[in-house]
């Protein structure tokens, strides 16, 4: 078993706790393996075979390829079905957060398809970059340029929101309230409009 930890970049390392890797050769004698919960949420990227996880003593699910596992109450068993070959990014819970538009309680106790939060094409571009990568330094500097970029988006989309939000109360003020909110955010009121209802 080959298991190893990787830092993150400094402008992370306050959202993410670590990278990680682990490869295990396919055995005959396969066991269960128990995992524990640690208040962590974690993105895998399962590269070599698929991997089991028990919902109960005899049933079980395949894990998603590439997949968000929300942070766990309790403890449960995976089992690798061959060879064991994993790329994760361990988030702190608020980390996590600052990537993602649904509430982490939907992601609690559960496996959730990378798709499912960032959309198809974005998640299959991502899943391909990490698979087709050389090793596991040119997989972070994937990853960690994919998460710089969302980060960059939700900057983007509150700097717009602010900007809205600004405007609309300087046309309301501007308007002594006779505009409509959605006058106003139609952009429909012209500052012809705006003069005269000041006057």
């Amino acid at each position: 078993m080959d298991y190893q930890t990787y830092p993150p970049h400094p402008d992370l390392e306050s959202l993410i706790r670590c990278y990680w890797t682990l490869e295990v050769p396919a055995a005959k004698d396969v066991q269960r393996q128990r995992i524990v919960p640690d208040g962590t949420i974690e993105m895998a990227f399962i590269l070599g075979d698929d991997i089991k996880r028990y919902t109960s003593e005899e049933e079980f699910i395949i894990q998603p390829r590439s997949m968000v596992l929300g942070q766990i109450i309790d403890p449960f068993y995976i089992e690798p079905t061959g060879t064991v070959n994993t790329f994760a990014i361990r988030f702190y819970p608020y980390g996590f957060a600052n990537f993602v538009s649904v509430s982490l309680k939907d992601l609690a106790k559960v496996e959730t398809p990378i798709e499912m939060l960032f959309g198809e094409e974005v998640a299959k571009k991502l899943e391909q970059d990490i698979i087709q990568a050389t090793d596991t330094k040119q997989r972070i500097a994937i990853i960690e340029c994919f998460l710089q970029s969302k980060l960059n988006e939700q900057v983007m989309v509150s700097n717009i929101v602010t900007n809205i939000v600004r405007e609309t109360i300087d046309t309301l003020l501007a308007t002594k309230g006779g505009a409509s909110i959605n006058d106003i955010l139609e952009g429909n009121l012209s500052k012809e409009d705006s003069l005269k209802e000041c006057s």
